[in-house]
């Protein structure tokens, strides 16, 4: 399993924090999505005040394409997000979470529920085999 922050400094040296510029984040969920042996991609989606203004048009893009290649090659990805902001944000939380079910992924309301709902997909992996 992978953990990544694209927030940490490794991924924002010279290029703008993923709050402002989220196709870094996008183009990691298609990549992994690529991967054979990657059956779940968790993600988050900030939204507010001085975020893009609408950051889940990129990873809603990436998470549709991601899917679409899976399915292709024959297996299937889960794509669980959480959005964290408020219906009072620019981009507001309802409208944001939309794009990102549209795109087929599991929008949970908060990243603790998200990393529940995902540690229980693997641990049914893990117990198939």
């Amino acid at each position: 399993h992978t953990f990544l922050d694209f927030g940490d400094d490794a991924f924002t040296v010279g290029r703008p924090h993923p709050m402002i510029d989220p196709s870094l984040r996008a183009e990691r969920v298609i990549a992994d999505g690529k991967d054979h042996s990657c059956a779940v991609i968790m993600t988050d989606c900030v939204i507010g005040f001085g975020s893009h203004p609408n950051p889940a048009e990129d990873l809603a893009a990436a998470i549709r394409q991601a899917k679409a290649e899976a399915e292709q090659a024959g297996k299937h990805l889960c794509c669980v997000c959480a959005v964290c902001g408020t219906e009072g944000d620019p981009q507001s939380l309802s409208k944001t979470q939309q794009q990102l079910t549209e795109a087929g992924a599991v929008v949970l309301p908060s990243n603790a529920q998200a990393t529940r709902f995902v540690s229980r997909i693997l641990a049914n992996l893990e117990q198939e085999g």
